[in-house]
């Protein structure tokens, strides 16, 4: 998972680890991480940084994709 523009290192840090404890090295569904990366990184950019957490949050959303402009996962 590479960095992403607008990340700090420390941001980018935390949601690595964090996907990489919800679906250790190997995911089948490549979807289903990206989409974890991504819910994970704009709870770490709203300043959640503890990673159980993050794990816990992800969890809950079950690998579906969210969409922040109405606050649902599809």
């Amino acid at each position: 998972m590479a960095g992403s523009p607008g990340k700090t290192n420390e941001e980018n840090a935390i949601v690595e680890r964090t996907v990489r404890r919800l679906y250790g090295r190997w995911q089948d569904d490549r979807q289903v991480e990206e989409n974890a990366a991504a819910l994970v990184t704009l709870l770490v950019k709203s300043g959640i940084r503890d990673e159980d957490e993050l794990v816990e949050l992800a969890m809950i959303a079950n690998g579906k994709r969210y969409d922040p402009a109405n606050g649902s996962f599809l």
